[in-house]
């Protein structure tokens, strides 16, 4: 292979490489901000994690307490006798109120609530961005999108016995978030649509550069497809390390509360566990290319490996690849890598599977024929016989 040539090949590999950590976030960033049921499955395991349950519940609390003013209701219930004691019994209901949301929220009736309303809200908000009608608990009044989660601060209230209150001097903006501003929504709906794009063509484009790096690498294609899956397990790899030092970096920065930072460092994991999963799958993907390419190398265990299989290969071609499709099957079974797997990816990657495994039974089979059997020689007569 010439030296332009081999610069054409590494050009093309790095590229690739390139875009295949791009395509990755992109990836991520679609499953898991724009796919409602992964959405729905993320917030419900961030309830049901004690940190950021009990920092949630805190939260609810606090925003609660902003609304109502429970020492004023105490004292309009009790005796006159007892009206005194309003600001103190007002005080320890606000201490014991984060346990009692938390102990609410740890409910079943609460986690569904929870996935409903995220769902729901998930739901809306996409047709927001894709530019569609709006219903539900999502308006854009004033050009902005904002969810009402007045349902489940009266949940709350219903616990604590301040519903009264709370309707009482509630104004209409409270238990509204904003979710987009006005001037923000256009960039989003812009970037929803420019992602829709880009996961898969980014996908495509990967997958078709490397092949051409390959393809051109010709007298090196085994040593080419080799860096390829040190590439792509070196990507898989990056991410997963990715994943845990920029998560610490990212909750110190913007968490500057102590006490709120172990829930922090758990809601960025839950949040990743798909870019984590994809990260494995990377790993995984990339030890097979590379196992690929040392077993159709010349090495001896490898000749050793092809010389064994190599009657198998021709005999049992059938039996072979039964069992090759049954190890690809319980690979893709397996959680990281069937996490969130998409049907025309799983074919892509089983089809390019296969292939290299059609290429490397017949290699073998050229290198290792069907060994020729002698001709049996014919029987001699007997002695003392002419032979009739």
């Amino acid at each position: 292979m010439s030296v332009k040539r081999k610069i054409l090949v590494w050009s093309l590999v790095g590229v690739a490489t390139l875009l295949l950590l791009i395509s990755t976030l992109t990836i991520w960033t679609k499953r898991q901000l724009l796919d409602t049921d992964n959405w729905t499955k993320t917030s419900g395991q961030l309830l049901a994690n004690d940190q950021v349950r009990g920092a949630l519940s805190l939260k609810l609390t606090n925003l609660l307490f902003q609304q109502v003013d429970v020492a004023q209701q105490l004292k309009s219930r009790l005796p006159a006798q007892l009206q005194g004691l309003a600001p103190v019994a007002a005080g320890a209901l606000e201490n014991a109120a984060p346990r009692a949301v938390n102990a609410f929220l740890g409910t079943d009736a609460a986690q569904t609530l929870w996935e409903h309303s995220n769902r729901q809200m998930h739901r809306q908000l996409i047709r927001v961005l894709e530019g569609k009608k709006l219903g539900g608990h999502l308006s854009t009044s004033g050009g902005e999108v904002t969810l009402d989660v007045r349902p489940m601060l009266l949940k709350v209230s219903d616990r604590l016995g301040v519903t009264e209150e709370l309707n009482a001097r509630a104004g209409p903006n409270a238990g509204k978030i904003v979710i987009l501003k006005a001037k923000q929504l256009q960039a989003a709906q812009t970037a929803v649509q420019a992602l829709h794009v880009l996961t898969m063509l980014l996908v495509l484009v990967v997958l078709a550069l490397y092949a051409l790096a390959i393809y051109l690498a010709r007298g090196s294609r085994r040593t080419t497809l080799e860096v390829v899956g040190g590439c792509i397990f070196l990507v898989g790899l990056l991410l997963l390390i990715a994943q845990r030092l920029l998560g610490d970096a990212i909750i110190n920065a913007v968490v500057k509360t102590d006490a709120n930072r172990p829930a922090g460092h758990e809601i960025w994991m839950i949040a990743t566990s798909i870019l984590r999963d994809i990260a494995i799958a990377l790993v995984v993907y990339g030890l097979l290319t590379v196992l690929a390419g040392v077993l159709a190398g010349p090495s001896r265990a490898a000749t050793t490996v092809r010389r064994w299989l190599a009657p198998s290969f021709r005999r049992h071609v059938v039996v072979v690849y039964a069992v090759f499709v049954g190890i690809l099957l319980i690979l893709l079974a397996w959680a990281p890598l069937a996490s969130d797997r998409r049907l025309l990816g799983t074919l892509v990657i089983f089809a390019l599977i296969l292939v290299g495994f059609e290429v490397l039974r017949r290699q073998t089979i050229r290198e290792f024929p069907e060994p020729e059997v002698a001709p049996t020689p014919a029987a001699k007569p007997p002695a003392g016989r002419a032979p009739s």
